[in-house]
């Protein structure tokens, strides 16, 4: 491999894509930090995914063809293969809500990815490329930023401690925020390479890179403003300021902690049933609300669907019962997500609590979730069956391998045919798997809609009639 100079508008090119990378992998990190996953769940996310690939991908050309230049054969195959691993990460992002038996096989390519970058960290520390000093100190901060997320993210994936594994996460995307030192090392060498450059004449700008830059320029203006708008609607920079209906609840309807042997804790809410008799057995619905509430206040699930249309006083008064409401923290799932920490057994443990204290009917219990509570609710059902009458997912996505089980569990599943968030192909490949195995659950899809179908839903005929007349 011969080194081969390159020209004043190629390190202008280049200088210009790493900066621009630098700025994209700035706002994706922060976001990530303050808000965690629920990043996935914004609509603006996912043309933003497609601004962070072109990004990267032109960055990654551009430091290729300098090491090719340059005769660094060591650093150029170890960042083509580690380039190729994170383009196909990145990509496989956009199917993992769509298909989600793939996570488990996203997570083993994260996991390759991160090692691959230290290999390609060490490459650029020990090989011949480790002549330039700026590349020579972004290969090690290469490696130790890679090494502290390797070692993370395999005990985020040992760990059932709860606790533990949120705080890891917060480390990890730490750590990840600290990786952006390793393209402005990248930058600093790049920007000595054009200083070198001061007596070459100069030479006419190639249109398609000039096209590049204004793509760059305009697709961050518009859909990273989006998306950073969004995550800051969602959550970001400002804390959750619950209505005066909202407070009111929360102090007719006191806090409460669930504590297991271990220490792990579930904060949640339980609303009695209007003029609860104590002679009386009461259906008990456990309300699983959507990712935009994780938390740890205790409150903001109040405010959360479909909590709202379960306290209202119709629904009270017409179908007196228990509701459940338990509070997932941020970083954690109620369940059905592969490699993701859940809090389903705190739930499961908190419901046989409550039923020796209180007159709960152990016949109809009845779970209702929406979003990341569908998921929730679909995953309940599939590993505790015997525990529920009936369920209601929304816009949630199953397991189609437990269909077996769910021959018998009454359900009744709603989701929009064009949600962008969770693929409506969940949801029916979960029915049609249960048909076939012999169930017969009910299935409304609004044809015209996408995620936020929750104001169709509850004001669909019957459907506190058919959930209260499902018994075990």
């Amino acid at each position: 491999m011969q080194s081969r100079p390159l020209s004043r508008d190629f390190y202008s090119f280049a200088i210009f894509f790493v900066a621009v990378y630098i700025v994209t992998s700035l706002i994706q990190n922060v976001v990530a930090l303050l808000i965690g996953p629920r990043f996935l769940t914004l609509e603006s996310f996912y043309p933003w995914l497609a601004v962070l690939q072109f990004v990267f991908i032109i960055s990654s050309f551009a430091l290729l063809k300098y090491y090719w230049s340059k005769g660094y054969k060591v650093a150029f195959t170890a960042a083509l293969a580690s380039s190729i691993v994170t383009v196909v990460q990145i990509t496989m992002i956009y199917f993992l809500l769509m298909h989600r038996d793939w996570q488990p096989f996203y997570m083993n390519l994260a996991i390759a990815a991160i090692t691959l970058n230290i290999v390609y960290g060490a490459s650029l520390a020990f090989s011949k490329a480790a002549e330039r000093p700026w590349i020579k100190r972004g290969g090690w901060l290469s490696v130790f930023v890679g090494a502290c997320l390797l070692v993370t993210a395999l005990w985020m994936l040992n760990t059932q401690d709860i606790n533990l594994r949120l705080s890891l996460d917060k480390f990890h995307r730490l750590i990840a925020l600290l990786g952006i030192l390793v393209p402005v090392a990248f930058l600093m060498d790049l920007l000595t390479q054009l200083k070198s450059l001061n007596n070459e004449r100069e030479t006419k700008p190639i249109i398609l890179r000039e096209a590049l830059k204004v793509a760059a320029i305009i697709s961050i203006l518009f859909f990273g403003m989006s998306f950073v708008g969004e995550s800051y609607r969602s959550g970001t920079g400002r804390a959750f300021i619950p209505t005066m209906k909202v407070l009111k609840q929360a102090a007719e309807f006191g806090p409460r902690n669930y504590v297991n042997d271990k220490g792990d804790t579930l904060r949640y809410r339980l609303v009695p049933p209007l003029s609860y008799d104590s002679t009386k057995k009461y259906p008990l619905i456990v309300c699983l609300h959507h990712g935009g509430a994780h938390g740890k206040d205790n409150v903001r699930q109040l405010a959360a669907d479909p909590a709202p249309f379960l306290l209202s006083d119709s629904v009270r008064g017409k179908y007196p019962a228990f509701i459940l409401m338990p509070h997932c923290p941020e970083g954690a799932g109620f369940g059905g997500i592969s490699a993701y920490p859940d809090i389903d057994t705190l739930v499961f443990e908190t419901i046989t609590t409550l039923e020796k204290q209180y007159s709960i009917d152990t016949s109809r219990r009845y779970v209702m979730g929406i979003s990341g509570g569908g998921y929730g609710s679909w995953h309940f059902i599939s590993t505790r069956p015997e525990m529920f009458a009936a369920a209601i997912p929304i816009c949630g996505l199953g397991d189609p391998k437990f269909a077996n089980r769910l021959t018998t569990v009454p359900i009744w599943a709603f989701h929009g045919a064009k949600d962008r968030l969770v693929s409506v192909d969940g949801t029916r490949n979960m029915v049609n798997a249960i048909k076939k195995a012999g169930g017969k659950p009910k299935y409304t899809e609004f044809g015209n809609s996408g995620h936020d179908i929750w104001r169709y839903v509850q004001a669909e005929p019957g459907l506190m009639t058919w959930l209260f007349a499902q018994k075990q």
